[in-house]
């Protein structure tokens, strides 16, 4: 991951572009107020959005089946593969 300040990356944005583009980049862009955005490809954005509805619907079946842990079992479950 590349982090360029505003400057640059506006000096440079087409090859940015490119850059994320074809090579599945990701690019962190930072103002002098510490203000930050980060540039990824429209392909991985659509991919990680993608990703992320099916994950929430799939959580929402599961617990809609009551198939999901209670805060105390998931925190012993953590605690014993963390030893492990």
């Amino acid at each position: 991951m590349q982090a360029l300040n505003y400057t640059n990356a506006r000096n440079s944005f087409k090859s940015i572009i490119e850059n994320v583009c074809d090579n599945n980049e990701e690019v962190i862009v930072t103002t002098k107020n510490n203000k930050s955005v980060v540039i990824i490809s429209l392909d991985e954005y659509n991919a990680t959005h993608t990703k992320l509805k099916q994950d929430v619907q799939n959580a929402i079946k599961d617990i809609q089946k009551g198939d999901f842990l209670d805060i105390d079992d998931a925190f012993e479950l953590a605690k014993k593969s963390y030893r492990a």
